[in-house]
């Protein structure tokens, strides 16, 4: 409550700068207030006590959910407001940069690369030689025949961690595998962001907007946290990164015949094909992405364009049904993408036990372990569920039948199921924090029922890497900077970036918004609620979406990107002329 106070007092010098700075009523920050007003009061209620009916049953929660829409619809609209006023005029400036070419102050590219890889350091080296997490070992485990190799994490990820863990191995060290990967990871973490960065600045970003940039990559514990962990997910936010960039700089430059070249869409076609081979998500950003980008782009550009989408999805669909079971590689099993649907399910079996039809039950029974579904079911995660899983096409479709019969009697206890696994995506609370598990700070072990004889350790005490994970999970209690570690911050501001190019009309530029969108959806689905590790690739890309928003109103107002590379040698730039 004390929050909600707070944001009430605080709405009176808001509303006074908006007066103030003359700030016309905003419709779509109006929306987005309510709309994020109201998964603050969801997210409570789901928070303590698993239900939306908390907020129509529970006093304590009704005065909530009422305290709520009253304090955080006025301070988020009128915070809103000020943020789009901001962005306007940011945007009229970016143009006055873009068409002169006198781009922000900013250090290079590879300065900023630097800087990351410094502040990343002390997560580097604490838990040296990287944490060999679940998801690591048992990739190792596949690729060293321990256990059957198998789709579940990409094999050409698979086979590229093992090839490198492979080069320590064959000097004589498991730890030098690690930390090589871990190297090699947090190098490309770096390059990526700083590219993204560097991006924002020849898009006219102010240099304010570049340090604010660069100092969140550098700061929140994520980034290191990330880079120091022996997993896919880290290259993969890295290659999502470098995928939404090469799209915004695609769309940007095919404005401009001058500056168009064919480099772009090889460059995208490649991060593409690097994208749906690194995550089984990757394809799905593509595939979704590909009509927004081609309605997007110039006529002359579309039919390249749609080859640049197509070709990454082609090389998907060859590795997947034909080179991977070549290699006798199997295939992700089905319940990987059916979570959502069974934690619906065991959770109607534990709250409705007896409105389950003798048919429905033998038809969840094909599939799942009917009995076991009321004590394995838990909320927030759908992985003891799932791991039941024990079905075919001909049991999967009677399940659906049952699965939708049941929901037609009962779609409360689906809506609660739904909210209970996702609700983490959406609500922004510092005391919602997350532990070393979240963030990866720890090594694991051998998986349970495989024999490995993997020998990794960290360097350093116990105590030593204490202190850091002390650090960590005290940044998610930090008042305000806390935010920055959960995953309902990102969802917001990604909402409101989609927010201001509507306000805009700037409806092609919402593609460059669509694989985040895309990847959110799929959060929403995932085995884990709330989850900082599956948030990674959007928190990657979001400052340069916001920020590429903010560019595609200023090319309304600005002709161009920026001049052709001739024009730019031979006419001095705006503050040349004026040092003149």
């Amino acid at each position: 409550m004390l929050k909600i106070a707070l944001c009430a007092l605080a709405a009176a010098p808001l509303a006074f700068l908006v007066r103030k700075k003359g700030v016309r009523f905003e419709s779509v920050a109006l929306v987005l207030a309510v709309l994020l007003a109201a998964f603050q009061a969801v997210g409570h209620s789901y928070e303590h006590y698993g239900t939306f009916r908390a907020m129509f049953e529970v006093p304590s929660e009704i005065a909530f959910a009422v305290a709520a829409f009253a304090a955080y619809v006025p301070f988020l609209y009128l915070g809103l407001a000020l943020a789009f006023a901001w962005a306007d005029a940011a945007a009229v400036r970016a143009a006055e940069r873009m068409r002169s070419s006198d781009l922000a102050r900013f250090m290079p590219f590879w300065a900023a690369a630097g800087v990351l890889l410094l502040a990343w350091l002390p997560y580097l080296i604490v838990f040296a030689p990287g944490s060999f997490t679940y998801d690591g070992i048992f990739q190792m485990d596949m690729w060293h025949g321990f256990a059957a190799p198998s789709d579940h994490h990409p094999w050409v990820m698979t086979a590229l961690m093992g090839g490198v863990f492979d080069i320590g191995r064959a000097l004589g060290s498991d730890n030098l595998g690690v930390a090589l990967w871990v190297g090699m990871q947090a190098l490309v973490q770096a390059l990526a962001l700083a590219g993204s960065v560097s991006c924002m600045r020849r898009m006219g970003a102010p240099t304010a907007v570049l340090a604010a940039a660069l100092a969140f990559f550098a700061v929140v514990p994520a980034w290191g946290a990330y880079a120091q962990a022996f997993l896919k997910d880290t290259l993969f936010a890295s290659l999502f990164c470098l995928y939404v960039m090469l799209l915004a700089e695609l769309w940007v430059r095919s404005r401009r015949a001058a500056a168009f070249d064919a480099r772009s869409l090889v460059a995208l076609t490649a991060a593409g094909v690097a994208l749906c081979l690194a995550r089984h998500n990757g394809a799905y950003v593509v595939a979704l992405t590909m009509p927004f980008v081609i309605a997007s782009m110039p006529s002359r550009v579309r039919v390249k364009a749609a080859c640049a989408c197509l070709i990454p999805l082609a090389a998907f669909v060859i590795v997947s049904r034909f080179v991977y079971p070549a290699l006798d590689v199997l295939p992700s099993g089905k319940q990987e993408t059916l979570g959502a649907l069974f934690q619906q399910t065991a959770r109607y079996v534990k709250e409705a036990p007896d409105d389950v039809t003798p048919e429905e039950r033998a038809a969840i029974e094909a599939v799942l372990a009917y009995d076991a579904l009321p004590e394995l079911y838990y909320g927030s995660r759908s992985d003891t569920v799932k791991g039941t899983y024990t079905g075919n096409d001909e049991a999967l479709g009677d399940y659906f039948a049952a699965w939708a019969s049941m929901g037609m009697r009962h779609p409360g206890v689906y809506v609660d199921a739904f909210l209970n696994g996702c609700y983490g995506y959406l609500y922004a609370d510092e005391s919602w924090t997350h532990n070393t598990w979240d963030y990866r700070l720890y090594n694991y072990g051998s998986v349970p029922g495989i024999q490995d004889d993997f020998q990794v350790s960290y360097l350093f005490g116990e105590d030593v890497r204490g202190a850091m994970i002390a650090f960590c999970n005290g940044w998610q209690n930090v008042p305000v900077l806390g935010l920055t570690g959960h995953c309902g911050l990102y969802t917001w501001l990604l909402l409101a970036a989609a927010g201001y190019a509507v306000r805009t009309a700037r409806w092609k530029s919402l593609f460059a918004l669509v694989p985040s969108l895309v990847l959110l959806l799929i959060c929403f689905v995932s085995p884990v609620n709330g989850y900082l590790r599956y948030m990674l690739p959007i928190m990657a890309a979001l400052p340069l979406q916001m920020w590429f928003v903010v560019a595609a109103s200023a090319l309304r107002r600005g002709r161009w990107y920026a001049p052709p590379a001739k024009a730019r040698r031979a006419e001095p730039s705006a503050r040349a002329q004026r040092a003149s």
